[in-house]
């Protein structure tokens, strides 16, 4: 099928059009590119919290129920009205270094990440969209043209289904569910909730050239087949614009459009009475047939990476 080329870094012989456009991508490594860094305005109980610090530098604010953190959120995006607020459960708040919050899309996540490693994701990514694509024609499935030809509703499935790593970061346009995944298998006491401001979505993809941010929602790029869109209420978001100034890799961090971080307790008290977690099996539909494509095509993604390197 494609011949890996030593001298390129990429494989070669289909989608050369893709092969060309995430080769300008890889400048993003070398490069840098411009994610807008915003100045939220915080409600009187995080400012106090905040101080005179930026939002990542500190502590998550404690709530201790759902409805508590309802409450902070709706002033939030009174206060914040030239954004649109997304959210994002971890199991804990992932720091730098420096202290910091950081929030990279997988395919930059790590503390140094070289040229070549950079360039090896890159062209797991790439043969991962051609497996993706052949899989989608195959079986003749719902969208096949458009996981072809549009790059960022093929890295879009490859995200959210866990297949590799991508540009690409996984968000909720739901409160509800990020709570849920903050409390999913989570051995800690706490969870994270993070909150970001980006620009209004008008379309399924929405391509901010201002805030130099592209937003795919989820639902409205993926086949009625792939179930676990149905309750996450999931999008992406990545950032686009190459340029040629050389910065560093934080501006490819979405701690950049950080609103607020919240503590939640993991325990069900945080639920009170009128609410509860969403439960595993919707997030996670048990017959999902994106989900057993997803598994075939990482494990033929992963052995055909380990051939190239055994060649």
């Amino acid at each position: 099928m494609q011949v890996f080329c030593p001298e390129k870094g990429s494989f070669a012989g289909k989608l050369p059009g893709k092969t060309r456009f995430l080769e300008r991508l890889w400048v993003k490594i070398r490069y840098g590119l411009i994610m807008r860094n915003i100045k939220p305005t915080l409600t009187p109980n995080l400012e106090e919290h905040v101080g005179s610090d930026m939002v990542k530098r500190s502590v998550p604010y404690q709530v201790e129920t759902y409805t508590e953190l309802v409450e902070e959120v709706a002033n939030l995006a009174y206060q914040n009205k030239d954004y649109l607020l997304f959210y994002r459960g971890q199991d804990q708040d992932y720091l730098n270094k420096a202290g910091s919050s950081t929030f990279y899309p997988t395919i930059y996540r790590k503390d140094v990440l070289t040229a070549h490693e950079a360039r090896l994701r890159f062209d797991m990514l790439e043969l991962a969209e051609i497996y993706l694509a052949d899989t989608f024609d195959r079986e003749g499935l719902d969208g096949h043209m458009d996981v072809r030809r549009k790059t960022l509703i093929a890295w879009s499935i490859l995200q959210h289904y866990g297949i590799c790593d991508t540009p690409l970061l996984d968000l909720t346009h739901s409160l509800h569910v990020a709570c849920t995944f903050a409390q999913l298998n989570n051995q800690n006491e706490r969870g994270l909730v993070a909150i970001f401001g980006l620009p209004y979505t008008t379309n399924r993809i929405t391509y901010n050239s201002e805030h130099d941010l592209v937003i795919v929602r989820l639902l409205s790029i993926c086949p009625p087949m792939a179930l676990r869109p149905y309750f996450q209420e999931g999008y992406l978001a990545g950032t686009m614009d190459i340029t040629q100034e050389y910065t560093d890799k934080s501006e490819l961090d979405f701690s950049n459009r950080l609103i607020a971080k919240f503590s939640i307790p993991t325990d069900l008290s945080f639920w009170g009475q009128k609410f509860d977690a969403i439960p595993q099996n919707l997030l996670f539909p048990p017959d999902d047939r994106m989900e057993e494509i997803s598994k075939e095509i990482k494990k033929q993604v992963i052995s055909e990476m380990k051939s190239v390197f055994m060649t």
